[in-house]
């Protein structure tokens, strides 16, 4: 066995060691013997493993492939560095606590119902924490393995009593090569909400301070308008950028078509990767927020209706800008192979004109530059011995030149 094989079977053991004792912690904390059911997703502990060494391998790859449905990976497909933090409120409408901690020992402990629950993973090094983290709270272990999925599109399901969102928290700018950020999975069930980020940049800082401050609705509804609260935040900043992007290209338009600037494909192309990209990211969470909408359950009562059309119409305006930003740039894109074809047109009616006018010509000198001898006869062309035949030559010739070039210009062919 290669050593790379050798120190796999080892991260596995020690993985399936480490996510054993922590289903044990979490069982000793809510007080459930062995003879109670299996925590959710505990059944398929024993079944996360490794995926085979390849010859010359010593790393496992990000994304595992044939895996069986509800099998976690056994690595973390983000690139997050250091460890997992996890940022806990802890609401109702007259208290308010916030822990920030490393230990997932402390968390069992808001598992006991009270209040309302919002728990932020930041940062996914390690694919057993988020498992741990769903048997404390009870994720199905589908929706555990749609968290660690890094090729996920945003996209919403229904779990039972549970919700589970997927969408990405964008930043981008004309400047960037493509929209950067993070993925943020979010788990909602009656008083608790769980969001798995793929990083510690924060994203919810506004949502937070509404929490604090106990303004508006925040602290006197639950889990379901947390939820709305936490989709919104990513969907205005969505909207942002997206108005950002057109704004920026929309200035690019302006400055080639009003002020007659030169059209820079290579800046059109880099705005269009980004945009594509972009866009990649919008139409699903158009499709997504438009679905929430319509979708019937318990975390959505009836009143929450008017804002979830609201966020709706700001996933509607945002892929709207995207689509416009689109088209945009394929315009100029046909701008500007226009004014390629128009310079090659230009180009080629200048050599066209030159050309007529010069062919007629070289056949005159090539005809005079054949040196007869007249004196065998009068057919050996008798303007070779002409007084002024050089001179009516060129004479003939200008004249020529300047009636073609003043019948091009009645043609408007100039």
């Amino acid at each position: 066995m290669s050593r790379g094989s050798e120190r796999r079977r080892r991260a596995v053991q020690n993985a399936k060691r480490f996510m054993d004792e922590r289903v044990r912690l979490a069982r000793d904390k809510f007080g459930l013997g062995d003879h109670v059911s299996p925590l959710t997703g505990e059944s398929r502990a024993s079944e996360v493993h490794a995926p085979a060494p390849t010859d010359g391998a010593d790393e496992a790859p990000h994304v595992e492939i044939g895996t069986a449905p509800g099998q976690l990976p056994s690595a973390s497909p983000f690139e997050s560095t250091g460890p997992t933090k996890f940022r806990v409120h802890r609401y109702d409408e007259n208290a308010h606590t916030v822990e920030e901690f490393t230990d997932i020992d402390r968390l069992p402990s808001y598992a006991d119902g009270k209040g309302t629950v919002w728990v932020q993973m930041l940062g996914i090094t390690d694919p057993q924490i988020v498992h741990i983290v769903g048997a404390i709270f009870q994720v199905p272990m589908l929706a555990q393995e749609d968290v660690l999925a890094v090729w996920s599109r945003p996209k919403l399901e229904a779990h039972g009593d549970m919700l589970l969102t997927i969408t990405r928290a964008v930043r981008l700018s004309p400047d960037d090569e493509g929209p950067r950020g993070q993925q943020i999975a979010i788990v909602a069930a009656p008083g608790v909400v769980i969001s798995f980020h793929e990083n510690q940049d924060q994203v919810f800082e506004g949502v937070e301070r509404r929490i604090a401050e106990n303004n508006g609705r925040m602290r006197r509804n639950g889990a379901g308008y947390l939820l709305y609260a936490l989709l919104d935040t990513l969907v205005d900043r969505m909207l942002y950028l997206s108005e950002e992007i057109e704004d920026a290209i929309t200035e690019l338009e302006d400055s080639v078509l009003c002020e007659g600037g030169e059209c820079n494909l290579h800046d059109v192309y880099r705005i269009k990767r980004v945009v594509v990209r972009l866009s990649r990211i919008a139409l699903p969470m158009r499709d997504t927020m438009g679905r929430i909408e319509q979708l019937e359950h318990s975390l959505l009562p009836e009143h929450m209706a008017p804002f979830l059309r609201d966020l709706q119409d700001h996933c509607l305006r945002a892929g709207d800008r995207v689509e416009h930003a689109r088209m945009i740039l394929q315009d100029l894109q046909e701008y500007h192979h226009t004014l390629q074809e128009r310079k090659t047109s230009e180009i080629m009616r200048v050599l066209t004109v030159v050309s007529s006018i010069f062919i007629p010509l070289t056949f005159i000198a090539g005809v005079y530059g054949m040196n007869f001898d007249t004196s065998k006869g009068r057919l050996n062309m008798p303007e070779l011995t002409w007084e002024y035949g050089y001179a009516s030559c060129i004479l003939f010739m200008l004249v020529f030149a300047i009636a073609t070039l003043a019948y091009f210009r009645k043609k408007q062919w100039l």
